[in-house]
């Protein structure tokens, strides 16, 4: 593969999703129920939930909707957690909330296709399925076990053998997989983007290149930014690995609670229909059991989108198409020679544990 001069910062999202709802930056006071920071996919999710249900609801953005990694991400849709299945889970967080989690988890691809049916957002959402492929034999029992407990808690997860594996990715470099056919892939920032004019259809107002510059709390919590200011009852950050507003104490153990991720995406050209009917010719999204893990999925272009971590020295970028290429080589004998029209990266955080956090903090924002 070899990478474009100019590519570390364009995003095929950026170029193929429909436009956002037109919005302006905060001017003045405004008053609500709920103040949410951040509009990606989880502020916006939970802001359309509430304005549906009744909340006068407040949304605002340092930049633009889906600029940070609700935007930039690949667009699996996967109704599993990264590295830890159900039975860690329990083991962590008790039956009755580790059981909680994991049913939500378990229905949540389902939970955003219907979503997506509901408000009629055009996305490019497939509803194809989504594979978890050994990459070592030795993992085939782990994965199996697995695929057992996900269907404890309502999963649809069932077990591959090596041959259906093989046959679904068009590589025989695998040894099984689980799959779960409510799983799929979607343009992310048309998603998100989506969501943003579902919010404002539902009475919801949102504010863009509105960067929350201070939070204080009397009698109610109130959100500054340079034009204006929110009053709410509720306040809710959303802004994965990029925390403002906390100081002190708090804002610290937050931060130590995330581990910020640099990940590149890269798309390869419109590829011919031979070689699309050769690899994933049932249009799953795939994930495999490597600690980085290669993912890969078709966009409705008949693009090849799969992406990496890198590390954060200079000339990591340079480097990482070489490693990709020689990874998707080896797998998919066809892609060795292809060639890269997009590669572009966003931050993501983990928990250390893997498991989702909600933090309630309290005096330390200022």
């Amino acid at each position: 593969m070899t990478l474009p001069p100019d590519a570390a910062e364009r995003s095929l999202w950026f170029e193929t999703a429909p436009p956002a709802p037109v919005t302006a930056a905060l001017a003045g006071s405004a008053d609500c129920d709920v103040a949410i920071i951040g509009a990606g996919i989880l502020g916006l999710s939970i802001g359309l939930a509430l304005a549906e249900a009744g909340l006068r609801v407040v949304v605002l953005e340092a930049s633009e909707v889906g600029f940070g990694a609700s935007g930039r991400n690949g667009g699996l849709v996967v109704p599993s957690l990264p590295r830890i299945g159900p039975d860690e889970v329990v083991a962590k967080l008790g039956d009755v909330v580790g059981g909680r989690l994991l049913r939500m988890v378990a229905g949540s691809a389902d939970a955003v296709f219907a979503l997506i049916a509901r408000h009629g957002i055009d996305c490019e959402a497939v509803q194809s399925g989504w594979l978890n492929p050994a990459h070592a034999a030795s993992l085939v029992p782990r994965l199996t076990a697995r695929a057992e407990s996900w269907r404890r808690f309502g999963a649809r997860a069932a077990m591959l053998s090596a041959a259906e594996t093989r046959a679904r990715l068009g590589s025989p470099h695998f040894y099984g997989a689980l799959f779960d056919p409510s799983g799929g892939h979607l343009n992310p920032l048309a998603y998100t983007r989506g969501l943003a004019r579902a919010l404002v259809a539902a009475g919801g107002v949102l504010h863009t290149q509105s960067p929350v510059t201070g939070v204080s709390h009397a009698r109610r919590w109130t959100l500054r930014t340079g034009n204006g200011e929110v009053a709410a009852e509720t306040i809710v950050q959303c802004t994965n690995a990029q925390p403002p507003g906390l100081t002190g104490p708090e804002g610290s153990a937050l931060r130590r609670s995330m581990v910020p991720l640099l990940v590149y995406q890269l798309a390869t050209p419109v590829m011919p229909a031979a070689v699309r009917a050769s690899m994933l010719a049932g249009n799953e999204a795939f994930s495999d059991t490597r600690n980085n893990l290669l993912a890969c999925r078709w966009t409705a272009q008949g693009r090849l989108v799969t992406g990496g971590m890198a590390a954060l020295q200079t000339g990591a970028v340079g480097r990482l198409p070489g490693r990709l290429s020689r990874r998707l080589a080896a797998i998919f004998p066809s892609l060795a020679k292809v060639s890269l029209e997009y590669v572009w990266r966003g931050r993501a955080a983990l928990t250390g544990d893997f498991l989702p956090r909600l933090c309630q903090p309290g005096a330390g924002w200022n």
